[in-house]
């Protein structure tokens, strides 16, 4: 029945194109977040829904789509670069190739459809068709997790989704740090957006999904949603134009939510002050100190997957007894093929120098580009306040996400370039708005046609 019903939302998507081909790229995006070819037991399995979507989002586009001009920005230009650098380290000087090889079959997809989105979301109903597939996409996963969490199912690693699977979105500090950081463009939606109107139904909606994005942060008990989640909280406060109300709002939910939460996810959550008791925490500072040691004698990186070469030895504190009579020992453990567990020591890792410092410009540019969206013009008020909202949540989502990737190794994570091109694609907009109004200014108020009178021309 699964398989049937994955099946029959593909075709949905693919027919629906004919009438609107933007609806491929959104097709596109669902396949690329919820991954219904893991999901199935049958026809869809392991196929290349991805790269079919991909193609014809590019087809519909070329031969069906009303194109608008828009020039090829420096962050594309970055990402694109980025891709082709990633291309010959990959083929070029790899060295653990097949794991490699299995990395880039989805970064590059995942990273150029992003620069094409926007020649696609040309319009502000499109910007918004394309984040409401990103969160509903999102929560159908959250939403599972999270039920499975009420139920008692939760838990580090073993917190189940919809397919077992521990790789993308489905893994629990990826979900957790992209959930977090969907929720202010959840929000954003319920206030803006001009598909659905506002009602009881869609606040109960909004609700649950923001809801099951919080819950599921719980249920994966990673301390990296913890980090981001108190990010998301603070910026929140920041942009909140009631301050006292939101403050007071979060001290009220803290204080019903923190005493009913497990003991488990207490305890993990504890370890963040004792790191150097923690072995998770402890491998983590030590395989930072191994990628910097590696890059020196690898300026170039050592390609995708490279941290399974690594081999680490963490000495370990183990504390007894009260706080007046501790007892400290210490014990050597060694662990070999940990992962980066942060995006940035990620990219320097297995891209090198220049790698890093083209994710960085890529970084501290997406955050400028959503900044300028945040304080954009257009000359109408009703437009500025949807370009200007989003302008702020964007640059909220974009930091908790960077908050969260510094515990988590999801540099390539397709979400994250995702919110990029929305931004991009908003920008274009917002400026070929701006000049279409500029234009109607000097124009000037049309003269009425000869023979009409004063009321006539008024009315007009």
């Amino acid at each position: 029945m699964r398989d049937v019903v994955l099946i029959i939302l593909i075709l949905a998507f693919v027919v629906a194109s004919f009438r609107r081909p933007y609806f491929m790229a959104l097709g596109y995006i669902w396949v690329d977040f919820l991954q219904p070819q893991r999901l199935t037991y049958s026809f869809l399995n392991g196929a290349p829904v991805a790269l079919f979507m991909a193609i014809g989002a590019m087809v519909f586009y070329v031969f069906m789509e009303d194109k608008q001009r828009i020039r090829l920005g420096v962050v594309q230009a970055l990402i694109i670069f980025l891709v082709l650098y990633a291309g010959l380290n990959t083929f070029g000087w790899a060295i653990v190739t097949n794991h490699a090889l299995q990395k880039w079959d989805w970064v590059w997809k995942g990273l150029l459809f992003s620069v094409f989105l926007p020649w696609v979301l040309t319009t502000r109903r499109r910007v918004e068709a394309a984040a409401f597939v990103m969160v509903l996409s999102t929560s159908a996963i959250t939403i599972s997790g999270g039920i499975k969490t009420l139920l008692g199912g939760g838990g580090y690693g073993t917190v189940s989704f919809l397919v077992k699977s521990n790789s993308g979105l489905y893994e629990g500090s990826t979900l957790a740090t992209v959930a977090l950081s969907f929720i202010p463009l959840t929000l954003w939606l319920y206030r803006r957006n001009t598909i659905m109107k506002r009602s009881l139904l869609t606040l109960l909606a909004t609700a649950g999904i923001i809801f099951s994005m919080t819950l599921v942060t719980v249920g994966a008990e990673a301390r990296t949603g913890l980090v981001a989640g108190a990010m998301l909280v603070l910026l929140l406060w920041l942009t909140s134009r009631r301050k006292l109300v939101f403050g007071a709002a979060v001290v009220a939910a803290a204080a019903i939510a923190v005493p009913l939460l497990p003991a488990s996810f207490t305890e993990r959550m504890s370890t963040i002050k004792t790191y150097d008791e923690d072995e998770s925490a402890s491998t983590r500072l030590a395989v930072w100190k191994w990628t910097l040691d590696f890059v020196k004698e690898n300026p170039f990186g050592g390609g995708f997957g490279v941290y399974r070469i690594n081999r680490i030895e963490v000495d370990l504190q183990r504390r007894q007894g009260d706080a007046d009579n501790v007892a400290t020992s210490s014990t050597t453990v060694t662990d070999k093929a940990r992962a980066f567990h942060n995006s940035f020591f990620e990219v320097l890792g297995e891209l090198g120098y220049l790698g890093a410092v083209v994710y960085v410009a890529i970084v501290v540019l997406a955050l400028r580009a959503a900044w300028m969206l945040k304080n954009i013009s257009t000359g109408d008020p009703e437009s500025d306040m949807w370009f200007r909202d989003l302008g702020t949540m964007m640059s909220v989502s974009l930091l908790v996400y960077m908050t969260g990737s510094m515990f988590v190794s999801i540099a390539f994570q397709p979400p994250y370039y995702d919110l990029l091109a929305i931004t991009i694609a908003a920008t274009h907009i917002a400026r070929r708005e701006r000049l279409a109004n500029k234009a109607d200014e000097k124009v000037g108020p049309r003269r009425p046609p000869a023979g009409l009178g004063t009321t006539a021309a008024a009315k007009a």
